[in-house]
C-alpha cells in the first residue's frame, strides 16, 4: 500500500525548448497492406529560443546597483577633498569618515552578492545592502554631516537606496527623513547660521526626482518579471502540447495498425478457416490434414484479434499519480510560491486512459486557478484510492471565495489583476459529469479553498 506524504520539491529551470511544436507520425512503406515501421515520432525543427525577459531586468537591475556602487565610492571622496580643502577638518578625519561610509556600504554590497549567488531570489533582485545596513550606513551619514556639510551630497544617492531597500512605507519615510536632515543639518552642524534657498530647493527636488525615478523603475521590473512567468508560462504550454499531440499521434497510429491487422490478416486467416472446413468436407481422405490447417488458422486469428485489441486498448499516457507529479513539475518552475506538495493514500488501481486524462485535466486546471487566483502560500494535492472510486482532493491556503455567487455568475471570481472569471468552475463540473463524476467545493472569502473531485472506478460511458 502507498501511504504517507510524497512532497514534490525543487522543480527544475523552466524547459530550454524552442516554440516549434508539429510532432508528425511517420509510417514506412506498407507490406501486404500492414506498415511495418514502429510507431515513431519526428523531433520538431529546432527554433531559436525568444531572448528571455530576465534579461533586460537583469540589464536594469545591473545598471542602478553600477550606478549606486560608482556614487558611493565617488562623493565621499568628493566630500572628503572639499572638506579639507575649505579646512572646516583634517585631512585624516575627512579620508577616514569617507572610509567609514564607504566600508558600510561595500559590506552590505558583499552580503547582498553573496545572497545573489545562493539563488534564493526569484524575481529581479537589485543585490543592493539589505535594510539594516540601509539603516547603519543612514546612520553614519547623519553622523559623518556633523564631521563635515561637505557630506551632505550623498544624500542624493541616498535618496535611491532607502526606496529600493526598505519598501513602500519604510522607503518614503526614511526619504523624508534624510531630505529634512539634508536641509538641516548645515544649520545644526554650524557650518551656515540661517538656511539659503538653495540649501531647501535643493534635496527637495532631488527627493521628489528620486520618488518619481523610483516608481517609473519599479514599474519596469514589474513589467520584465511578469514577463518572464508569462515566458515560463508557455513554454510549459508548449510542453503539454506537444506532450498531448504525441500521444494523440501514437493512439491513432495504434488505432491505424490495428484497423490494417483486421482488414487483411484477420480477414484472411477467417478465410482459410471457412475454405479449410469446405475442403475438409469435400475430401474426406484429406479431412485430417484441412482440419490442422483449420485449427492452426483459429490459433493465429485468435491471436491476431487479441493483437488488434491490445493495439486498441492499450495507454500510451503515463499513470495517474506520474501525470499530477508532472502538472506539480511544471507549476513549480514558475516561482517559489505557493508551495505545493502530493499525497497519496490507497492502494493504487487501474484506470481507463480516459478517466486518467479526465483527472490529469482537471488537475491542470486547479493548479493554473491557484497560481492565478488564489494568492496562497502552500497548495496539497491528495490522490486517494478507495474501492469503488478514486478522489483528487485540491487544498490551498489562499484567499477563498464565494463559489454560490460565481456559479450563479452574480460574483466573478477574482483576480490578479482585477478581471474576472468564473468559465472554469463550470467546465470542470461539465468535464466530471461526462466522465460520471462530481465536483464539490468548499470555499469562503479569506478561508482558502477546497475542490474535491471524484470518479468511479468502473468508468462510465462518456456522453457526446
Amino acid at each position: 500500500m502507498v501511504t504517507g506524504t510524497s512532497p514534490v520539491r525543487g522543480g527544475p529551470d523552466p524547459p530550454r525548448t524552442g516554440v516549434g511544436l508539429p510532432v508528425a507520425i511517420t509510417a514506412s512503406p506498407r507490406v501486404g497492406g500492414v506498415s511495418t515501421a514502429p510507431v515513431s515520432a519526428s523531433a520538431p525543427d529546432p527554433a531559436p529560443d525568444p531572448a528571455p525577459p530576465a534579461d533586460t531586468s537583469t540589464a536594469l537591475a545591473a545598471t542602478l546597483r553600477g550606478a549606486m556602487h560608482v556614487a558611493f565610492l565617488v562623493l565621499p571622496v568628493i566630500g572628503a577633498v572639499r572638506a579639507a580643502v575649505s579646512g572646516q577638518v583634517p585631512l585624516p578625519l575627512a579620508l577616514l569618515t569617507a572610509a567609514v561610509l564607504a566600508g558600510i556600504y561595500l559590506a552590505g554590497s558583499q552580503r547582498a552578492l553573496r545572497r545573489g549567488a545562493a539563488g534564493r531570489e526569484e524575481s529581479t533582485d537589485l543585490l543592493l545592502p539589505s535594510a539594516p545596513w540601509v539603516l547603519a550606513l543612514v546612520a553614519a551619514w547623519m553622523a559623518s554631516t556633523f564631521v563635515s556639510a561637505s557630506f551632505v551630497w550623498i544624500a542624493f544617492t541616498l535618496f535611491f537606496l532607502v526606496l529600493f531597500a526598505l519598501g513602500p512605507v519604510g522607503g518614503p519615510l526614511a526619504l523624508a527623513l534624510v531630505t529634512l536632515w539634508a536641509i538641516v543639518s548645515p544649520v545644526l552642524g554650524r557650518d551656515q547660521p540661517f538656511l539659503g534657498v538653495g540649501e531647501v530647493l535643493g534635496p527637495v527636488i532631488g527627493a521628489v526626482f528620486s520618488l518619481v525615478a523610483h516608481a517609473v523603475f519599479q514599474r519596469l521590473l514589474h513589467e520584465t518579471d511578469r514577463n518572464r512567468m508569462l515566458v515560463a508560462q508557455l513554454r510549459a504550454a508548449q510542453e503539454d502540447l506537444a506532450d498531448s499531440e504525441h500521444r494523440k499521434g501514437v493512439a491513432e497510429e495504434r488505432q491505424r495498425l490495428a484497423s490494417d491487422i483486421h482488414d487483411t490478416l484477420a480477414q484472411g486467416l477467417n478465410s482459410i478457416v471457412m475454405q479449410s472446413r469446405t475442403a475438409g468436407a469435400a475430401h474426406p481422405p484429406a479431412a485430417e490434414e484441412f482440419a490442422g490447417i483449420e485449427r492452426t488458422a483459429r490459433e493465429n486469428l485468435a491471436d491476431a484479434r487479441r493483437l488488434v485489441r491490445d493495439l486498441a486498448d492499450r495507454a500510451p499516457a503515463a499513470t495517474l499519480e506520474q501525470a499530477l507529479r508532472s502538472v506539480l513539475t511544471r507549476a513549480e518552475a514558475l516561482g517559489p510560491t505557493p508551495r505545493w506538495e502530493l499525497r497519496i493514500d490507497g492502494e493504487p488501481a487501474d484506470l481507463a486512459p480516459q478517466q486518467v486524462e479526465t483527472l490529469h485535466r482537471a488537475a491542470q486546471s486547479l493548479v493554473a486557478n491557484v497560481q492565478r487566483h488564489a494568492e496562497a502560500q502552500r497548495c496539497v494535492l491528495t490522490l486517494g484510492w478507495w474501492p469503488d472510486r478514486v478522489s483528487l482532493d485540491v487544498v490551498d491556503d489562499g484567499r477563498g471565495f464565494d463559489p454560490s455567487a460565481v456559479e450563479a455568475g452574480a460574483v466573478p471570481a477574482p483576480t490578479r489583476d482585477g478581471a474576472g472569471g468564473g468559465d472554469g468552475l463550470r467546465l470542470l463540473r461539465a468535464r466530471l459529469d461526462r466522465a460520471g463524476g462530481t465536483v464539490a467545493i468548499d470555499s469562503s472569502p479569506g478561508e482558502g479553498t477546497t475542490v474535491g473531485l471524484t470518479l468511479p472506478l468502473r468508468a462510465k460511458e462518456t456522453r457526446p
